[in-house]
């Protein structure tokens, strides 16, 4: 879709308005059982739906139902108003979250707001995106001829998930999610709504201010995504510089001989490289599944996802560890069984972002330029995915990068972000920042993706421009928390085991199940 239609939706934010009221009914008891949690008792969380065009380019088309989620303010006497919350993926169901809604925000925003959380389309709850349970990432092709294949793959892969899915797949970009974002406001009753973003959403947060700036009281980006960016190599060097940064941090606390780290007193940069070495060679077996062969880059994307967070080093620590003092792997399996999975990242990811890499020679240039920026890690899984898991796809990019377009009447947003976080490099958010009037960006100095989930300083920042819309002095930081004995040690061999009291998990990210070796099957880990 070009620029110029993009146009079109920014004059039309008055189609939501006449959506009827939610009709709230107490929510189903599945909900419960997924967020392991009796809070469903509790009157004040109800669920509802709000029914929006499948396509809002053609809002007389067919009709899908958006699922709703909310916990009533628990004083109110003084209520503020409705807080819209979306915690990124792309992917994350809302409805669960808001039952969980301890775990996701602060008992004072819980006492002045009713907390809304929905299931954006094509995620389960709302029309889900459907598809086979078979290897749907990219590989690291060594040929021209591999390459091929494997946009051959990731086509043929869409096209069965469209046949699962239904029109749905076609109609999972940001853009649409954006309407129904404001569908679902009018259909609250409220005049405006605060907006609090996480990650991927912060992507939804940017456009809906763009499309209805005068809908929102507040807006809380946290983990910035920048969708100006359009070339491949700047988005791929950014993430992996980041990355390697991160694991230097990593690397000297877990050295450190006081650490309590698995390798403390060891050259752990050394460690690491001749673990890289040993993959290479094909010696080494992830400990998860011992009957498959640890690659480089796979290596590389756990040691990632285990840096994303300062609770995860110890983890992180303990798997380098196991993997030092490993025999070479004796047998090497592939296959997997034909199961239907709820994977709606690409559907959503790559109908927003538009990457184009010519040929395979241009992607051997984008992975030495890769291998130059992170010497010692030399790859990003979650870069690489995103970017050269969109080649060859059978995916209308729908909502392509662009420049920001903010207009008057944009309220002063607050924006946050970890100096080192490796899935939001700090530099998005220093690019979103300067291009939204009057926001703030607050850093958090350290590792980390949701801080509110562990900073103080953040959390106190966050919950008081949302109940008084004061925001941070420009160019304010909150102090790093150090890493403590209470940290996960689970979660780096383990993706699919988290802690209630963290929300944010990188394991819990839609699109995250391929860190596994490819045949490992979805029963063998659930890193939802």
């Amino acid at each position: 879709m070009s620029v110029l239609l993009l146009l079109g939706p920014l004059a039309v934010p008055a189609r939501a308005s006449a959506a009827p009221p939610i009709s709230w009914r107490p929510c189903p008891a599945g909900q419960a059982e997924k967020a392991d949690s009796a809070d469903l008792a509790d009157p004040v969380v109800e669920c509802g739906s709000v029914r929006v065009p499948m396509d809002w380019d053609h809002p007389g088309g067919a009709m899908i139902e958006i699922a709703v989620a909310r916990r009533k303010a628990t004083d109110p006497s003084r209520r503020i108003g409705s807080l819209v919350f979306n915690l990124g993926g792309p992917g994350i169901a809302g409805v669960e979250a808001t039952v969980d809604a301890a775990d996701v925000f602060s008992a004072e925003l819980l006492e002045r707001f009713d907390l809304i959380g929905f299931d954006p389309r094509g995620v389960p709850g709302s029309p889900p995106v459907l598809c086979p349970a078979i290897p749907n990432q990219p590989d690291n092709p060594a040929t021209a001829e591999e390459y091929r294949q494997m946009l051959a793959r990731l086509n043929a892969y869409d096209k069965a998930c469209r046949r699962l899915s239904g029109p749905i797949f076609d109609h999972a970009d940001t853009m649409s999610v954006a309407r129904d974002v404001e569908a679902i406001r009018a259909a609250l009753g409220e005049r405006t709504i605060s907006l609090y973003m996480l990650s991927y959403g912060t992507l939804l947060g940017q456009l809906y201010a763009e499309l209805f700036p005068r809908r929102l009281r507040a807006l809380v980006l946290e983990g910035n995504l920048d969708h100006s960016l359009r070339r491949p190599q700047d988005f791929l060097t950014t993430r992996v510089r980041t990355s390697e940064r991160a694991f230097h941090l990593f690397a000297e606390w877990c050295g450190e001989p006081s650490s309590g780290c698995a390798l403390s007193g060891q050259d752990v940069v050394k460690v690491f490289d001749e673990l890289r070495a040993r993959a290479e060679r094909g010696e080494l077996r992830d400990p998860d599944f011992p009957d498959f062969a640890l690659t480089p880059e796979w290596l590389a994307g756990r040691a990632e996802f285990g840096m994303a967070d300062q609770s995860l080093w110890p983890g992180l620590g303990d798997y380098l560890a196991v993997l030092k003092g490993q025999a070479a792997p004796r047998t090497t399996r592939e296959g997997e069984p034909p199961r239907t999975n709820q994977d709606p990242y690409s559907a959503i990811f790559c109908a927003d972002f538009r990457w184009p890499i010519r040929d395979f020679r241009e992607l051997v240039r984008l992975r030495d330029a890769v291998r130059h920026a992170a010497p010692h890690l030399r790859w990003t899984f979650t870069g690489w995915r995103d970017v050269v898991g969109c080649q060859g796809r059978d995916i209308t990019t729908r909502y392509p990068q662009r420049p920001y377009r903010f207009r008057d009447g944009t309220p002063p947003a607050l924006l946050v972000n970890s100096r080192h976080d490796v899935a939001t490099p700090h530099e998005f958010a220093v690019t979103v920042s300067r291009r939204m009037p009057g926001s703030v960006l607050l850093t958090y100095e350290g590792v980390g993706h949701r801080t509110y989930d562990f900073s103080p300083c953040t959390r106190a920042a966050i919950d008081g421009y949302l109940l008084t819309l004061a925001l941070p002095r420009p160019g304010a930081t909150c102090p790093g928390v150090p890493v403590t004995g209470q940290a996960d040690r689970r979660t780096t061999a383990s993706p699919g085991a988290t802690t209630r009291r963290q929300v944010w998990h990188p394991a819990r990210m839609p699109g995250t199940d391929a860190i596994r070796p490819r045949g490992a099957g979805a029963e063998d880990v659930d890193a939802r």
